[in-house]
Protein backbone atom coordinates (compact mmCIF):
# COMPACT_ATOMS: atom_id res chain seq x y z
CA UNK A 1 0.00 0.00 0.00
CA UNK A 2 2.72 2.15 1.03
CA UNK A 3 4.46 1.67 -2.17
CA UNK A 4 1.52 2.20 -4.52
CA UNK A 5 0.81 5.52 -2.49
CA UNK A 6 -2.53 4.95 -0.62
CA UNK A 7 -2.20 7.20 2.99
CA UNK A 8 -4.84 5.28 4.54
CA UNK A 9 -6.09 1.71 4.88
CA UNK A 10 -10.28 1.51 6.39
CA UNK A 11 -10.07 -1.06 8.74
CA UNK A 12 -13.45 -3.54 8.63
CA UNK A 13 -14.35 -2.85 12.71
CA UNK A 14 -16.92 -4.70 13.98
CA UNK A 15 -17.04 -3.35 17.70
CA UNK A 16 -15.19 -3.75 20.91
CA UNK A 17 -13.32 -7.46 21.70
CA UNK A 18 -16.05 -7.76 24.37
CA UNK A 19 -19.41 -7.04 22.68
CA UNK A 20 -21.80 -9.46 22.79
CA UNK A 21 -23.35 -9.20 19.28
CA UNK A 22 -23.55 -9.95 16.12
CA UNK A 23 -19.65 -9.91 14.84
CA UNK A 24 -19.79 -9.49 10.93
CA UNK A 25 -22.55 -10.38 7.72
CA UNK A 26 -21.37 -13.94 7.93
CA UNK A 27 -22.06 -14.48 11.36
CA UNK A 28 -18.81 -16.14 11.89
CA UNK A 29 -17.87 -14.87 15.14
CA UNK A 30 -14.89 -12.71 14.15
CA UNK A 31 -13.44 -10.25 16.40
CA UNK A 32 -11.65 -7.47 14.51
CA UNK A 33 -11.21 -5.57 17.23
CA UNK A 34 -8.47 -7.83 18.45
CA UNK A 35 -6.15 -7.66 15.46
CA UNK A 36 -6.38 -3.73 14.96
CA UNK A 37 -3.12 -3.41 17.84
CA UNK A 38 -1.37 -5.64 15.19
CA UNK A 39 -2.43 -3.62 11.82
CA UNK A 40 -1.61 -0.46 13.47
CA UNK A 41 2.18 -1.50 14.24
CA UNK A 42 2.19 -3.08 10.35
CA UNK A 43 1.03 0.44 9.27
CA UNK A 44 3.62 2.21 11.68
CA UNK A 45 6.33 0.23 9.68
CA UNK A 46 5.38 0.58 5.93
CA UNK A 47 4.88 4.48 6.62
CA UNK A 48 0.79 3.89 6.31
CA UNK A 49 -2.26 5.24 8.24
CA UNK A 50 -5.31 3.19 9.50
CA UNK A 51 -9.08 4.74 10.20
CA UNK A 52 -12.10 2.58 11.25
CA UNK A 53 -14.63 1.89 8.76
CA UNK A 54 -17.61 0.86 11.71
CA UNK A 55 -19.50 -2.08 10.52
CA UNK A 56 -23.01 -2.76 11.30
CA UNK A 57 -22.06 -4.97 14.37
CA UNK A 58 -25.59 -6.02 15.89
CA UNK A 59 -27.13 -3.51 17.93
CA UNK A 60 -24.85 -0.59 16.63
CA UNK A 61 -26.93 2.57 16.92
CA UNK A 62 -25.77 6.04 17.74
CA UNK A 63 -25.65 5.69 21.53
CA UNK A 64 -23.47 2.66 21.14
CA UNK A 65 -21.06 4.69 18.55
CA UNK A 66 -20.67 7.32 21.63
CA UNK A 67 -19.36 3.94 23.64
CA UNK A 68 -17.11 2.54 20.47
CA UNK A 69 -15.21 6.71 20.30
CA UNK A 70 -14.31 6.40 23.84
CA UNK A 71 -12.67 2.96 23.22
CA UNK A 72 -11.05 3.50 20.33
CA UNK A 73 -10.01 7.04 21.56
CA UNK A 74 -8.27 5.39 24.86
CA UNK A 75 -7.46 2.14 23.02
CA UNK A 76 -5.95 3.29 19.77
CA UNK A 77 -6.29 6.92 19.73
CA UNK A 78 -2.42 7.63 20.65
CA UNK A 79 -0.98 5.03 17.98
CA UNK A 80 1.26 7.20 15.26
CA UNK A 81 -0.99 5.11 12.75
CA UNK A 82 -3.87 6.46 13.06
CA UNK A 83 -4.97 8.34 10.47
CA UNK A 84 -5.83 12.61 11.34
CA UNK A 85 -6.11 15.11 8.95
CA UNK A 86 -7.46 19.02 9.65
CA UNK A 87 -6.35 21.64 11.45
CA UNK A 88 -7.36 19.82 14.69
CA UNK A 89 -5.66 16.52 13.72
CA UNK A 90 -8.65 14.33 14.37
CA UNK A 91 -9.33 10.65 13.08
CA UNK A 92 -11.78 10.04 10.24
CA UNK A 93 -14.36 7.45 10.92
CA UNK A 94 -16.47 6.02 8.19
CA UNK A 95 -19.84 4.52 9.30
CA UNK A 96 -21.13 2.39 7.20
CA UNK A 97 -24.58 1.54 6.47
CA UNK A 98 -25.76 4.77 8.04
CA UNK A 99 -27.19 6.99 5.20
CA UNK A 100 -30.69 8.70 4.31
CA UNK A 101 -31.63 4.97 3.09
CA UNK A 102 -30.78 3.19 6.32
CA UNK A 103 -30.92 5.63 8.98
CA UNK A 104 -33.42 8.60 8.18
CA UNK A 105 -35.51 7.86 11.09
CA UNK A 106 -32.53 8.36 13.19
CA UNK A 107 -31.56 11.66 11.88
CA UNK A 108 -32.17 13.10 15.11
CA UNK A 109 -30.28 10.78 17.32
CA UNK A 110 -27.37 10.79 15.49
CA UNK A 111 -27.36 14.26 15.09
CA UNK A 112 -27.83 14.45 18.86
CA UNK A 113 -24.66 11.81 19.08
CA UNK A 114 -22.27 13.76 17.20
CA UNK A 115 -22.87 17.48 18.06
CA UNK A 116 -22.20 16.04 21.59
CA UNK A 117 -18.33 15.09 20.75
CA UNK A 118 -17.78 17.99 18.98
CA UNK A 119 -14.78 19.97 20.46
CA UNK A 120 -14.18 17.05 22.85
CA UNK A 121 -11.57 14.52 23.13
CA UNK A 122 -13.34 12.30 21.26
CA UNK A 123 -14.39 14.19 18.24
CA UNK A 124 -13.24 13.20 14.67
CA UNK A 125 -14.54 13.08 10.62
CA UNK A 126 -17.28 11.57 10.99
CA UNK A 127 -18.23 9.83 7.63
CA UNK A 128 -21.70 8.49 6.41
CA UNK A 129 -22.57 6.37 3.29
CA UNK A 130 -24.39 7.91 0.10
CA UNK A 131 -26.92 5.75 -1.67
CA UNK A 132 -28.77 8.18 -3.73
CA UNK A 133 -32.08 9.46 -4.54
CA UNK A 134 -32.96 9.53 -1.15
CA UNK A 135 -32.36 13.51 0.16
CA UNK A 136 -28.83 12.19 1.17
CA UNK A 137 -27.01 15.74 1.21
CA UNK A 138 -30.36 16.76 3.52
CA UNK A 139 -29.50 13.65 5.94
CA UNK A 140 -25.55 14.29 5.68
CA UNK A 141 -26.15 18.07 6.95
CA UNK A 142 -29.13 17.26 9.35
CA UNK A 143 -27.81 14.27 11.01
CA UNK A 144 -24.39 16.08 11.62
CA UNK A 145 -21.94 14.35 9.41
CA UNK A 146 -19.23 15.97 8.07
CA UNK A 147 -19.54 14.18 4.49
CA UNK A 148 -20.44 11.28 2.59
CA UNK A 149 -18.54 8.03 0.69
CA UNK A 150 -19.77 6.09 -1.60
CA UNK A 151 -18.16 2.87 -1.09
CA UNK A 152 -19.68 0.59 -3.60
CA UNK A 153 -17.28 -0.16 -6.16
CA UNK A 154 -19.66 -1.39 -9.17
CA UNK A 155 -20.96 1.08 -11.07
CA UNK A 156 -24.23 1.38 -11.10
CA UNK A 157 -25.30 -0.78 -8.12
CA UNK A 158 -26.77 2.52 -6.52
CA UNK A 159 -26.68 5.94 -7.87
CA UNK A 160 -23.87 6.55 -5.20
CA UNK A 161 -21.66 4.51 -7.20
CA UNK A 162 -22.15 5.62 -10.49
CA UNK A 163 -19.68 8.13 -11.59
CA UNK A 164 -21.55 10.05 -14.21
CA UNK A 165 -23.27 11.06 -10.61
CA UNK A 166 -20.67 12.14 -8.53
CA UNK A 167 -20.24 15.84 -9.91
CA UNK A 168 -24.07 16.68 -9.32
CA UNK A 169 -23.13 15.09 -5.86
CA UNK A 170 -20.11 16.80 -4.84
CA UNK A 171 -21.92 19.97 -5.54
CA UNK A 172 -24.68 19.01 -3.43
CA UNK A 173 -22.38 18.53 -1.01
CA UNK A 174 -20.43 21.55 -1.37
CA UNK A 175 -23.68 23.00 -0.91
CA UNK A 176 -23.19 22.40 2.53
CA UNK A 177 -19.95 22.34 3.54
CA UNK A 178 -19.65 19.03 3.66
CA UNK A 179 -16.55 16.72 2.04
CA UNK A 180 -17.43 13.96 -0.71
CA UNK A 181 -15.23 11.14 -0.97
CA UNK A 182 -16.10 8.90 -4.17
CA UNK A 183 -15.13 4.86 -4.02
CA UNK A 184 -13.12 3.29 -7.22
CA UNK A 185 -13.16 -0.47 -7.55
CA UNK A 186 -11.18 -2.55 -10.27
CA UNK A 187 -14.76 -4.64 -10.64
CA UNK A 188 -17.08 -6.56 -9.04
CA UNK A 189 -17.47 -10.47 -8.79
CA UNK A 190 -19.64 -12.07 -5.74
CA UNK A 191 -20.99 -15.06 -7.33
CA UNK A 192 -18.29 -17.21 -5.19
CA UNK A 193 -20.49 -16.37 -2.56
CA UNK A 194 -23.74 -15.02 -3.83
CA UNK A 195 -24.73 -17.46 -6.76
CA UNK A 196 -27.40 -15.24 -7.01
CA UNK A 197 -26.04 -11.97 -7.99
CA UNK A 198 -24.63 -12.63 -11.18
CA UNK A 199 -26.25 -9.15 -12.94
CA UNK A 200 -24.41 -7.04 -10.71
CA UNK A 201 -20.80 -8.36 -11.83
CA UNK A 202 -18.99 -5.58 -13.32
CA UNK A 203 -15.90 -6.97 -15.43
CA UNK A 204 -12.48 -5.66 -15.44
CA UNK A 205 -11.68 -5.49 -18.93
CA UNK A 206 -8.49 -6.10 -18.17
CA UNK A 207 -7.94 -2.42 -15.61
CA UNK A 208 -9.99 -0.74 -18.05
CA UNK A 209 -12.91 -0.28 -15.60
CA UNK A 210 -10.45 0.65 -12.84
CA UNK A 211 -8.71 3.47 -14.92
CA UNK A 212 -12.15 4.91 -15.92
CA UNK A 213 -13.24 4.84 -12.14
CA UNK A 214 -10.02 6.83 -11.31
CA UNK A 215 -10.25 9.08 -13.87
CA UNK A 216 -13.46 10.48 -13.20
CA UNK A 217 -12.63 10.39 -9.27
CA UNK A 218 -9.31 12.68 -10.18
CA UNK A 219 -11.15 15.00 -12.45
CA UNK A 220 -13.53 15.68 -10.04
CA UNK A 221 -10.96 16.76 -7.22
CA UNK A 222 -12.49 15.77 -4.48
CA UNK A 223 -11.93 15.15 -0.17
CA UNK A 224 -10.63 12.19 -0.95
CA UNK A 225 -10.64 8.61 -2.98
CA UNK A 226 -11.62 5.39 -1.50
CA UNK A 227 -11.29 1.90 -2.69
CA UNK A 228 -12.96 -1.07 -2.61
CA UNK A 229 -11.12 -3.00 -1.74
CA UNK A 230 -7.56 -4.07 -1.10
CA UNK A 231 -8.66 -7.39 -0.19
CA UNK A 232 -12.16 -8.09 -0.62
CA UNK A 233 -11.79 -11.71 -2.31
CA UNK A 234 -15.33 -12.52 -1.50
CA UNK A 235 -16.47 -9.79 -3.52
CA UNK A 236 -13.80 -9.49 -6.30
CA UNK A 237 -12.90 -6.02 -5.72
CA UNK A 238 -9.37 -6.86 -4.33
CA UNK A 239 -6.54 -4.94 -6.05
CA UNK A 240 -3.30 -6.70 -3.60
CA UNK A 241 -1.28 -9.12 -6.02
CA UNK A 242 -2.87 -12.34 -7.68
CA UNK A 243 -1.29 -15.51 -8.98
CA UNK A 244 -3.49 -18.29 -10.76
CA UNK A 245 -4.94 -20.49 -8.23
CA UNK A 246 -7.27 -23.11 -8.31
CA UNK A 247 -8.33 -24.73 -5.42
CA UNK A 248 -8.04 -28.65 -4.05
CA UNK A 249 -12.00 -28.49 -4.76
CA UNK A 250 -11.79 -26.98 -8.44
CA UNK A 251 -12.93 -23.69 -7.63
CA UNK A 252 -10.60 -20.59 -9.72
CA UNK A 253 -9.59 -17.45 -8.31
CA UNK A 254 -9.36 -14.42 -10.64
CA UNK A 255 -5.82 -13.13 -11.36
CA UNK A 256 -4.64 -10.42 -13.37
CA UNK A 257 -3.38 -12.49 -16.37
CA UNK A 258 -1.64 -11.35 -18.82
CA UNK A 259 -0.92 -8.61 -16.82
CA UNK A 260 1.48 -8.33 -13.57
CA UNK A 261 0.22 -10.18 -10.19
CA UNK A 262 0.78 -6.36 -9.25
CA UNK A 263 -0.86 -4.47 -11.91
CA UNK A 264 -3.83 -3.09 -10.01
CA UNK A 265 -1.23 -1.39 -7.21
CA UNK A 266 0.93 -0.21 -9.90
CA UNK A 267 -2.08 1.79 -10.98
CA UNK A 268 -2.98 2.92 -7.80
Amino acid sequence: LALAGVDSAMLSWWGRKDWKGKRDDADSGANTDELVPACLDAAKRAGVYISFHIEPYGGRSPQTFIEDLRYIHAEYGPHPAVWREGPRQLPIFWLYDISAQHSKQDVKSWRAALDSVRGTALDGVFMCLWIGDQGDADFVRDAGFDGAYTYFGAVGFTPGSNPQNWPSIKASLDNYGKFFVPAVGPGYDDTLIRPWNAHNVRDRRGGRYYDAMWEAAVNLQPHGVSITSYNEWGEGTQIEPAVPYTSPQGRRYQDYNPESPEVYLEKT
